[in-house]
């Protein structure tokens, strides 16, 4: 019925006496001038329409391909401008504004055409209505075909002319190319293989970038972000809940946090903005991953085969890999000497730790460190140190260098706060403090034409004779008393014995009492310094400096003119006549610990640190260049490496600028620029990349050399840090959008974000010792019962093993190396004490009395409130209030101060007494870590959350603001097993 009745209505239509031919005729014979004018007015308009859709399609399309129409180019006098970036950025604009401009068009004249479409029908019949919208209909489809064919045309000509400029571009950039290979660059395979393993094709690939390389992984680290944004937002808005610690909280009680108006839109905002960044995140690592599966799964395969250490090289990037057999004797010969090393069968950190506590309480009670140094030097969680080797590639022997791995040790903090009182001790004339302190010393030089000789210090960190350095340093800051007082107890000494008699103790804690372990064997270092402890540096300088004050008389009368050093390697400038192995001998003479080898200049050049000094045919100053040593791989960080874009720029900024610093002219510089330009191009970086980052250096130091600073008026804002995960380009994005959201909240700060990439290469291959599991630390753990399976989950920021001891674990079960913890002693919380039955512990260090201990026993029974952390930690304030000012560096200090708990009132123990159980403490998990505190209670929460263990009686640990669901468990580690 409805087919017939159109063909019924197109019957009628045809029969009307109106064609495109005679339509304006018509009607203005018809119906009226004025009728006539509306509908060619009305056909305009609806032209008009058709034209701007696709004028806007055509700008779109423009913009998408950056193709430059004829409108936005522009004449530019200079010549490098008219490709700069500012160029393409003036363009995009004109493109932008000229959209907007057709947008807004296009929306008044679609008005228009409405307004002008209603007269129409006003003004004529409804089937002349009907026929004058199909004639219409033609004019405008005539049209359209017009419109498109000409936008079809100017894109075509757009995309040849941008093809045929980056034709001419591409060639350019292959000439020069071409002529900067055209000496090629020195390569050095980066994989060495020391061992009898040959490796696979698969493998090979997977590490020929270097263990620095990221690979981007499959799954994006969720947890991480709900972190991040946890601890971010609560240093935004300087929060603080109300309610701190959920424990034993009845099951049914809903606890409200109260957050104002403004907290809970920057929330919402924040958790909105966060979530859309997690999903493009997600879907792009599973894109990207999925590419280098087969990477992956050949470095698990390398991981799993423990015959095989693979390692990077002593100096310089690459990989090496040895024999375990190998690897381990080559150290054990390290460590059979007994003059340096002694193996130890107990582990000493728990005790240690508890001492060096007891040590600094009383120091800083006596005034001799500040508030500010014991708090640096406090050791928390302290574990042993862990010794590794690198090979010394350069050498025939293949031998290792011992590193120490001394984070977290007992005497980490302690090395930094004695670095920071010693630091004017290292001062000297004939220390230099970098390459570029060394280039300006020598270009300066006078004796152009002296010999140039450089000497090494063999093994100084392991050789340094460390007693003799120690006394060294204890006579300049603290000279012996005349009263010859030192075999005295120590309160009958006099102030200055006293406080010579503090830093000594506190300088054999932070060296010759440092213990470590290799191969599951423990070890204590009692000569030389480890390379790797905050000390090791120092000590070496000072006895450095003291051995040049001593000979250099003796140097100067052999023929010594300028004395220069770094660390352990000298460049002397001597007479021509002057004898090398007369001034060896000499130096050689000053300690028998100490041996020195030379290295005399060849052919009038002599490298030193990573700069060639060469002596001019012509010319009054030495010539400077870089200098890269044999063993060079040519590794950076490859432009595949998945790394923010700033990891690359500063890859090749930071060479420019070395050159820049380092060659000391035009044509030494040009030859390093191309050196630059081949070492880029070797690690896949465009070669127009390269050439900007050239740009931008030789910018910076023209600038650098030529500006004036001018000091900022004004006020300075608070500086905060924030980390996010590196996704790729979602990261830069999310980036801003954060950016907008703390300037509409807090435009006080100024926030500098950091986005930290996935593993490298690196993370799968450790070959230091893993720390024993008991003193573990900055850990999510948890037990589980051995009769009901029920689990407990906790945190704790101190040794695994402090922490069930507290929760009521026997002594018996853990290894009977670590020592027993008594927990009435204070020791280890020296900061918090009780009102109980005190009494007198009398204690010795290094031999001698020190003082009366005051020490407390613990009500077995005490109020449940003390195992409220919320509680503990206001009684340690003056006032509490229902948003206080969040501080993470109270947060840390509170952490540190933390009670021991008595076993009595813990969840675990709890259940132990109830029921009859046994929880299985020797087989506690740790589930997760983090060293930040703040992260590590939102990573319980999570984990509480998701897998609601029954035994925590517990909601979260810390209460969940930006994603207060947490995360799904399948994201969640499971409590019941080790991560």
């Amino acid at each position: 019925m409805f087919y017939k009745s159109v063909l019924v209505l197109n019957f009628l239509l045809k029969l009307l006496p109106i064609s495109v031919n005679n339509v304006y005729r018509y009607l203005w014979g018809r119906y009226g001038q004025d009728t006539s004018y509306l509908f060619g007015e009305l056909v305009t308009a609806r032209i008009q329409v058709v034209t701007l859709k696709y004028a806007i399609s055509f700008i779109t399309t423009c913009k998408s391909e950056r193709l430059w129409p004829t409108f936005v180019r522009f004449h530019v006098s200079i010549p490098r401008l008219a490709t700069s970036k500012v160029v393409q950025q003036c363009r995009e604009k004109i493109l932008q504004e000229e959209l907007k401009f057709k947008k807004r068009l296009l929306h008044q004249t679609g008005k228009h055409v409405a307004r002008l479409e209603e007269e129409l029908k006003q003004s004529i019949p409804p089937l002349s209505y009907v026929r004058l919208q199909s004639i219409s209909n033609e004019f405008v489809s005539s049209k359209t075909r017009i419109i498109v064919a000409r936008h079809q045309g100017k894109l075509e000509s757009l995309r040849m002319k941008k093809l045929l400029e980056e034709q001419r571009r591409q060639e350019k950039l292959r000439r020069e190319e071409i002529r900067i290979a055209g000496e090629p660059l020195r390569k050095v395979d980066p994989i060495t293989n020391l061992s009898k393993y040959v490796l696979s094709e698969s493998e090979r690939n997977a590490l020929v970038n270097g263990l620095h390389h990221v690979y981007p992984s499959e799954q994006f680290d969720q947890p991480q972000l709900v972190c991040n944004m946890e601890y971010f937002y609560a240093r935004l808005l300087n929060l603080r809940t109300t309610y701190r610690h959920y424990e034993s909280k009845p099951a049914d009680v809903v606890v409200p946090h109260k957050l104002s108006p403004e907290q809970l839109s920057a929330a919402s905002e924040l958790r909105e903005t966060a979530n859309t960044f997690r999903r493009i995140a997600q879907s792009d690592f599973k894109r990207v991953g999925i590419e280098h599966r087969g990477t992956f799964n050949a470095l698990r395969s390398l991981a799993k085969n423990k015959s095989v250490v693979i390692t990077r090289p002593d100096k310089g990037r690459g990989v090496v890999l040895m024999d375990l057999t190998e690897y381990n004797q080559k150290m054990n010969v390290i460590l059979s000497d007994l003059s340096t090393f002694t193996p130890i069968t107990l582990d000493p950190t728990i005790e240690n730790e508890n001492r060096l506590i007891t040590l600094l309480l009383q120091f800083k009670n006596d005034g001799f460190i500040s508030d500010s140094e014991y708090n640096l030097a406090r050791p928390r969680g302290s574990r042993p140190a862990r010794l590794y080797g690198l090979p010394k590639l350069h050498k025939e022997d293949k031998s290792l260098r011992p590193v120490m791995s001394a984070t977290k040790t007992v005497g980490y903090g302690l090395g930094k706060m004695l670095t920071n009182r010693m630091s004017h001790l290292r001062i000297s004339p004939y220390v230099v403090k970098d390459t570029f302190d060394f280039v300006n010393k020598i270009r300066s030089s006078k004796h152009i034409d002296k010999t140039m000789v450089s000497f090494d210090v063999k093994s100084l960190f392991t050789c340094v004779p460390l007693s003799y350095t120690l006394d060294l340093i204890l006579d300049k800051l603290y000279p012996s008393c005349s009263l010859k007082c030192e075999n005295q107890a120590r309160s009958q000494l006099c102030a200055e014995c006293r406080r010579r008699r503090d830093f000594e103790s506190l300088l054999k804690i932070a060296t010759s009492e440092t213990h470590f372990t290799f191969d599951g064997k423990m070890y204590v270092q009692h000569n030389g310094v480890a390379m790797g402890a905050p000390l090791a540096p120092v000590i070496a300088d000072i006895f450095m400096s003291h051995l040049e004050v001593s000979l250099m008389d003796r140097l100067t009368e052999s023929g010594v003119c300028e004395w220069h050093r770094y660390v352990d390697d000298t460049f002397i400038l001597m007479e021509p006549t002057a004898e090398v192995d007369d001034v060896l001998a000499i130096l050689n003479s000053f300690h028998p610990s100490i041996t020195f080898t030379k290295a005399p200049e060849i052919d009038g050049s002599l490298p030193f640190l990573d700069v060639r000094v060469t002596r001019p045919l012509v010319g009054e100053k030495f010539e400077t260049t870089i200098y890269r040593k044999p063993t060079f791989t040519g590794l950076l960080t490859k432009w595949s490496s998945f790394v923010p874009i700033q990891y690359k720029k500063s890859c090749i900024i930071s060479m420019v600028q070395r050159a820049l610093a380092v060659c000391s002219s035009y044509t030494l510089l040009s030859v390093e620029f191309d050196e630059i330009r081949k070492l880029g191009l070797q690690n896949g970086y465009p070669l127009s990349f390269i050439e900007a980052r050239i740009g931008i250096g030789l910018d910076k130091y023209r600038k650098r050399n030529t500006q004036i600073k001018t000091p900022i008026i004004g006020c300075e804002k608070k500086r905060m840090y924030v980390e996010i995960p590196y996704a790729g380009r979602a990261t830069y994005s999310f980036k801003k959008k954060l950016s907008r959201l703390v300037e509409k909240i807090r435009p006080d700060l100024d926030v500098r974000y950091y986005a930290k990439p996935p593993p490298p290469v690196q993370s799968f291959f450790n070959i230091k010792d893993p720390v024993p599991k008991p003193l573990t630390a900055d850990i999510v753990y948890s037990v589980e019962c051995g009769d009901c399976a029920e689990t407990y989950v906790g945190k704790t920021v101190r040794q695994a093993v402090r922490r069930l001891w507290e929760h009521g674990a026997p002594k018996s079960i853990f290894p009977s190396n670590l020592p027993p913890l008594d927990l009435t002693d204070t020791i280890t919380n020296p900061d918090v004490r009780t009102e109980n039955t005190n009494f007198t512990d009398t204690r010795r260090i290094n031999g001698g009395p020190i003082r009366n201990t005051t020490r407390t026993k613990v009500n077995p029974y005490p109020d449940p409130a003390a195992l409220r952390r919320s509680l503990r930690i206001q009684a340690m304030k003056t006032q509490s209030d229902n948003h206080q000012t969040h501080d993470p560096e109270k947060e840390k200090e509170q952490e540190k101060t933390e009670l021991i708990l008595p076993r009595a009132l813990s969840a675990p123990h709890q259940h132990e007494k109830e029921h009859g159980h046994h929880m299985k403490w020797e087989e506690f998990n740790v589930v997760w870590q983090d060293s930040n505190p703040y992260k590590l209670l939102v990573r319980e929460s999570l984990i509480i959350k998701a897998h609601k263990p029954v035994l925590n009686k517990t909601t979260h640990s810390i209460p969940l603001i930006i994603f207060p669901d947490g995360l799904p468990k399948y994201l969640i580690p499971d409590p019941n097993r080790s991560a």
